[in-house]
């Protein structure tokens, strides 16, 4: 047995030689995915921004007549002003939701914390167009807000005043930001060590002065991160401007998809898409910059709680914070409840109050062909995109891990591009790039589009979990005698298979939610989310509400099944 340790310790040389595929043509395949979905399609589109249309004929004359015309128009500056306002203003009031949220379970929670962290992120995961109709219900001047108001004597009569204007676009916003935020902070909160909380009480310090001091410098890096990805989540979305916006909340989205729809002006679009997507970067890059990180702190314990049980103000603290979670978990449920209680209303109108119960919406859905076959079609999408994604995602987080590229961490940020694109912009890109090579839009194309951000995900997944794992585990299986496929098959695969899983479910997510980069490229093919989208805007039935319930229900289903797997291997994992 010591000769064989032994054996494996001194063959270190001939693992590296054998295990990291150091071949010429290893970053072949990584190369030309990059090239294929990230490069050319950036490349296409700043070329068109460069070209001009003429009666929606793309004509190739190259000028900066576009940039001109952008540069001397004061509607686009106003409009590009409301677009980075909107969203930056909708995550600074998620911040004030989800900062103190994690806090309180990342560092006050002593038990049930992913149980709680899983409440919050949950809604992350349900359809987002079920949640920007939920809030229309809310703020409609027949909604659940104006019904309210009328009844406690507050209004004499509904306001027009809360949807289609500026200030449901920043709710809504703000409510798709904050699992984002939530789910950024959280984490690093968890990995502050007691000792520093304990220290700094011994000291002397004020709660106030440990948060200036020690808790705000090690967590502004991931509330900075936090607070960028919710950002270019939410300034790419022109779904939400358009179905609650109105004319006073249209952003440069709308007008970027209007300008590739029914204006038939690409070359124009695409200069709106490039200076939309300069203008975010600066100041996602500004934003990052002034958080810097003072540091990575590894650990925290989770009996934080009970080492702070016995002082009064932490059980006071305590019991707020238990307030302020049921009062964020009723902000994110809220709309949902009340979708799934519309979906039974036997009235036509969304309208409170509700004149009887039905499941008639529920038959009614069965009887739609259009709607069956845009759900059989989103499930051919859905399968074929993860298939896809998770294999070529496996395949290239192994090479980039294993076989050491030079400028591997080039190669990350390059993946992770397209999932930090605007949404409309990723969606644009992805219709030049399929038109080039001749892709007719419907299942083809939508499969290509979805690819481009779905694959990413779980590339960047496993390069994390692969970076975790001690390399001597396959080193030892590689000396003792295995080949690659071996070492991968019995040693690495079942250590990443949960990952994988993870991703895959995660895929299927955003693959089966995706509106914003498949509306480009549907064309008379529509995916589920894309029949709801058009119902929602031009002839809303309430079984939309019935669609929504039931996706709802498959999400919930899907997410307990899975949390009660994980329980279930934990608890067969012996102490």
């Amino acid at each position: 047995m010591t000769d064989s340790i032994a054996t494996i310790a001194a063959d270190r040389k001939t693992f590296r030689r054998r295990l990291p595929l150091k071949f010429s043509f290893a970053s072949v395949p990584v190369v030309a995915w990059l090239f294929l979905i990230v490069v050319l399609p950036n490349l296409l589109l700043i070329g068109t921004s460069f070209l001009r249309s003429s009666a929606g004929v793309i004509i190739f004359e190259p000028s900066l007549a576009n940039y001109a015309r952008i540069w001397n128009s004061a509607g686009f500056w106003a409009l590009l002003w409301r677009t980075l306002s909107f969203s930056f203003i909708a995550c600074v009031f998620a911040t004030i939701i989800a900062y103190p949220l994690a806090f309180y379970v990342g560092r006050v929670v002593g038990r049930n914390r992913a149980l709680l962290t899983m409440l919050v992120v949950i809604p992350l995961w349900i359809s987002l167009l079920m949640r920007i109709f939920a809030w229309r219900v809310i703020l409609g001047q027949s909604g659940v807000l104006n019904a309210a108001l009328v009844s406690s004597g507050i209004l004499d009569a509904p306001s027009e005043a809360f949807l289609y204007s500026p200030t449901a676009v920043v709710i809504v916003f703000a409510y798709i930001s904050v699992p984002f935020i939530f789910i950024s902070t959280m984490g690093a909160f968890e990995k502050i060590p007691r000792d520093l909380f304990e220290a700094s009480e011994d000291s002397g310090a004020t709660a106030f002065q440990t948060f200036v001091h020690l808790v705000w410098p090690l967590t502004r890096r991931n509330l900075a991160i936090g607070f960028s990805l919710a950002f270019l989540v939410t300034v790419g979305d022109f779904v939400t401007p358009a179905m609650i916006g109105g004319i006073d909340g249209t952003t440069l989205g709308v007008v970027v998809s209007t300008q590739f729809g029914f204006a038939n002006n690409w070359p124009y679009g695409a200069a709106v898409a490039v200076t939309l997507m300069l203008s975010v970067g600066l100041l996602v890059g500004v934003i990052i910059a002034l958080c810097p990180s003072k540091g990575v702190m590894v650990g925290g314990e989770s009996d934080q709680a009970v080492a702070t049980a016995a002082n009064p103000a932490a059980r006071l603290g305590r019991r707020l914070g238990a307030l302020g979670f049921v009062a964020a978990i009723a902000y994110l449920y809220a709309p949902l409840a009340i979708i799934v209680l519309f979906s039974f209303n036997s009235a036509n109108l969304q309208v409170f109050p509700i004149e009887g119960l039905t499941l008639h919406w529920y038959r009614e859905l069965l009887q739609d062909q259009s709607l069956i076959e845009a759900a059989r079609r989103s499930v051919v999408v859905a399968a074929c995109v993860v298939s896809v994604s998770v294999v070529v995602g496996t395949a290239f987080a192994l090479i980039v891990h294993y076989a050491r590229l030079k400028g591997a961490r080039f190669y990350e940020m390059a993946f992770a591009l397209p999932i930090a694109t605007p949404g409309v912009v990723l969606g644009i890109e992805m219709v030049l790039g399929t038109e080039v090579f001749g892709i007719p839009s419907g299942i083809t194309r939508i499969v290509v589009g979805q690819m481009s951000f779905v694959m990413p995900v779980t590339l960047l997944l496993l390069l994390v979990r692969l970076r975790r794992i001690d390399p001597s585990l396959v080193e030892a299986s590689l000396d003792l005698g295995a080949n690659r496929w071996q070492s991968f098959a019995y040693v690495l695969f079942p250590m990443i298979r949960g990952t994988v899983a993870a991703s895959a479910f995660l895929g299927l997510t955003l693959s089966a939610d995706d509106v914003m980069v498949t509306l480009f490229l549907s064309g008379g093919s529509p995916t589920l989310p894309i029949w709801v989208f058009n119902q929602m805007r031009f002839g809303f039935t309430p079984s939309v509400n019935a669609v929504f319930s039931l996706l709802l229900l498959a999400c919930l289903l899907t997410v307990t099944a899975a949390s009660w797997r994980n329980a279930f291997k934990r608890a067969r994992v012996p102490n």
